[in-house]
């Protein structure tokens, strides 16, 4: 319940006291990524500056929006941002990078339709979007995306109609720009309203035959968008949709470039189709899940694969397991294997890039194992190296409550506040320990409205830090706050709150989040 997750996904130090953490939450983290992204030529949080310096090079903007505390963005910093042909292509760019803490980010990424970390958006230098960049691409198309989306100039809004109208007019290009758009972070950008699963099966049959690759990731999306959409996936594919995925499923598992460019939508959705396109027991689910299994084991040995894709291969094996034997216990060799794995990632990450990232999907992969006191010992080690320990403490909140250790959780989550930086990521944190509160000492009136009054008085400090995310989070707890108010009888408590947060809601000029914010605490 109280993990932090980002795209997404989504998929989040010594103990500091409120006041000093409200101080300056966003000029750490400006010298952090200045020092931690040298190669790249990044602007920091200057959207503006950066449009006017577009308009006056002629360059598009390559905006990153991100988090320091982020294991998805951590692990783009630690391949991605790495890769020299990556970088090189930056250079076509004004390249700005914008933390969910600078100042006024939350409000762009308001103004942008993002949610979550990390998203990567071309603009014209008009700041009209063109295209939203997929972060679960192979590494090395991400410079070839780049490059292609430098020379655009339609936004893939246009480019989705064009496909669907007359399809004959889109360049090889286009369709290589479509079928890397950020499809999972879109936001209603380029769908408008449409549901994805139809849109990506127009585009399946309307997009060219050759290259094989670019045809086969768009039935690659259309099927996990079908997953995504249904209300169970295990019913989500007609017959003949069914033999579809097989043969998708086949081509993609036996071909190395196929599997490469499909990795991240393999290890998440691969076990789900599985199940949607095969019968339990049937001769096509056996053998079909031991060339899944056959495949993970070999892409764990291929180094050409990034530390997280060589380590889910544990956590898909153990998926494929449990669909085919949902009422068995686990077998002692493949829980050793993906325990061994857990060590391997936590061995081979080195760089707090890497570390934030690998340990994060490391305790996913102990989990789905079985193996939660090891994942928990795996936590407890890193918060003492992490340069965000505070991100991986909502996850020690959840082992210590799932053992009845509700005094721990609880601690926890405070200490989780404690230590977070940032106007934003605090107030996501906080959310997060109120919601302890409120399920596990709902008596304990006196500790939520103060946790409650802390935050609210830190978003008077930092009232643009109110948007996008922040508003999202504060609705969520102000609709269960109403509940709890009723069942405590502290109406007097939210009456308190809303007139506390007025003066951040003066200061916040823009609808609907000016409204969100007079909404919050007020009376029924």
């Amino acid at each position: 319940m109280y993990r932090i997750s980002t795209l997404a996904t989504l998929l989040l130090l010594a103990a500091c006291g409120a006041d000093d953490a409200a101080i300056s939450p966003a000029k750490t983290y400006v010298v952090e990524q200045h020092a931690e992204e040298s190669a790249i030529n990044w602007r920091y949080g200057g959207v503006d500056e950066a449009l006017t310096v577009a308009r006056d090079s002629n360059k598009p903007v390559l905006l990153y929006w991100g988090a320091v505390w982020c294991p998805p963005c951590m692990q783009l910093k630690s391949t991605v941002f790495k890769d020299p042909a990556f970088i090189r292509s930056t250079e076509k760019f004004v390249a700005v990078y914008l933390d969910g803490d600078s100042e006024g980010a939350q409000r762009w990424g308001e103004h942008f339709a993002i949610v979550g970390y990390p998203t990567m958006i071309i603009l014209r230098p008009d700041g009209t979007e063109l295209t939203r960049i997929s972060s679960g691409m192979a590494l090395d198309a991400y410079p070839r995306v780049l490059d292609l989306a430098a020379k655009q100039t339609r936004p893939v809004g246009e480019l989705l109609a064009q496909a669907q109208q007359d399809a004959s007019k889109l360049s090889l290009d286009d369709w290589m720009l479509l079928a890397n758009y950020g499809w999972f972070v879109d936001q209603d950008q380029a769908l408008r309203q449409r549901a994805w699963a139809p849109v990506m099966t127009q585009l399946a049959r309307n997009a060219p035959a050759e290259p094989r690759a670019l045809k086969t990731r768009f039935k690659v999306l259309e099927l996990v968008a079908k997953l995504v959409e249904a209300e169970q996936p295990e019913q989500a594919l007609s017959p003949a949709e069914q033999s579809d995925a097989i043969v998708l499923l086949r081509r993609v598992l036996k071909s190395k470039k196929l599997l490469q460019e499909n990795i991240s939508e393999l290890h998440y959705y691969g076990v789900p189709a599985l199940k949607a396109a095969t019968a339990i027991g049937s001769d096509k689910r056996q053998e079909l899940s031991e060339l899944m299994d056959r495949t993970m084991r070999r892409v764990r040995e291929d180094q050409s694969y990034t530390l997280k894709d060589r380590l889910y291969t544990a956590r898909t094996r153990l998926l494929i397991h449990k669909a085919n034997h949902p009422d068995t216990e686990l077998p002692a060799a493949l829980v050793e294997f993906a325990s061994q794995a857990a060590q391997w990632a936590d061995s081979q990450a080195r760089t707090p890039q890497q570390r934030q990232s690998a340990i994060n999907y490391a305790t996913y992969v102990l989990e789905e194992a079985g193996l939660q006191d090891q994942a928990e010992q795996l936590l407890l080690a890193e918060i003492q190296r992490s340069e965000q320990p505070y991100y991986f403490m909502p996850t020690l909140a959840e082992y210590a409550q799932a053992r009845g250790d509700t005094e721990a959780a609880l601690a926890w989550l405070k200490r989780a506040y404690d230590e977070s930086r940032g106007p934003a990521t605090r107030a996501q944190w906080g959310v997060l320990y109120v919601q302890g509160l409120l399920e596990m000492a709902p008596a304990n009136v006196t500790a939520i409205e103060a946790q409650l009054s802390q935050m609210v008085s830190e978003l008077a400090e930092h009232p643009g830090a109110f948007y996008q995310r922040t508003r999202s989070r504060m609705k969520r707890v102000d609709s269960q706050l109403r509940t709890w108010s009723q069942a405590q009888d502290s109406a007097p408590v939210l009456q308190r709150l809303s007139a506390q947060m007025q003066p951040v809601c003066d200061a916040v000029d823009a609808a609907p989040a000016k409204q969100d914010c007079e909404a919050l605490f007020a009376s029924s």
